[in-house]
């Protein structure tokens, strides 16, 4: 077999094995998946180069989530939504948006609602979750934007309603430029609570 054709049947291998890793061993990092999948098929040593791209990953899953988990995936991406909206009505006071999986579909039970929230200082955030009794993590997002030098953002990870958060926090006019897609580098898709609401309003959920 040509070397081109190796390398060719060998990223397809990896975008395969890298979505089914996502779909069902529940890693929500795309270069995890893709380390992973890499040490199964024992090609650890090939240049990362000529591994597949993210966009081609998620391409992959969504196609593997409807095929392999069909209605069961749609229940638990509906659960996940439903849980989002409760989330976002009560930071509502921080301007929450949805972001991420659970918005775009590609979310399994394993991952987390990401909500980016707009606040004056990070600890008004911090302050409502101690009066609310809520633990929490800090933790730092790193997020890019096109060829600017990436960014540190703080971000808390909690327990709400029966689904983990995890709370990205931005400036108040930070609103106005999203950042890069992990997927394929665009502007990352966000929601407000009324766009999900319409979302989910538009979803009929199909019994299991």
């Amino acid at each position: 077999m040509a070397k081109s054709q190796q390398q060719s049947r060998l990223r397809r291998l990896l975008v395969v094995e890298s979505a089914r890793i996502m779909a069902d061993e529940g890693v929500v990092d795309f270069r995890v998946a893709k380390e992973k999948a890499a040490r199964r098929l024992g090609a650890g040593g090939d240049a990362q180069q000529d591994w597949p791209s993210n966009a081609e990953i998620e391409e992959e899953l969504q196609s593997r989530l409807q095929l392999f988990h069909g209605q069961v995936h749609e229940a638990e991406l509906r659960q996940l939504r439903e849980q989002a909206v409760q989330a976002m009505q009560w930071l509502a006071e921080f301007r929450p948006r949805l972001t991420g999986p659970v918005l775009t579909g590609t979310a399994t039970r394993h991952v987390p609602v990401t909500l980016h929230l707009f606040v004056d200082a990070p600890e008004s955030v911090i302050f409502f979750l101690m009066d609310q009794k809520v633990v929490y993590e800090e933790v730092w997002q790193r997020l890019h934007y096109g060829d600017a030098p990436a960014r540190d953002y703080p971000c808390l990870k909690l327990n709400f309603a029966g689904a983990d958060l995890r709370l990205v926090l931005f400036d108040l006019d930070e609103d106005r430029r999203s950042p890069a897609s992990p997927v394929d580098g665009r502007p990352l898709r966000r929601a407000t609570l009324a766009q999900l609401q319409k979302l989910l309003a538009e979803s009929v959920p199909n019994p299991v």
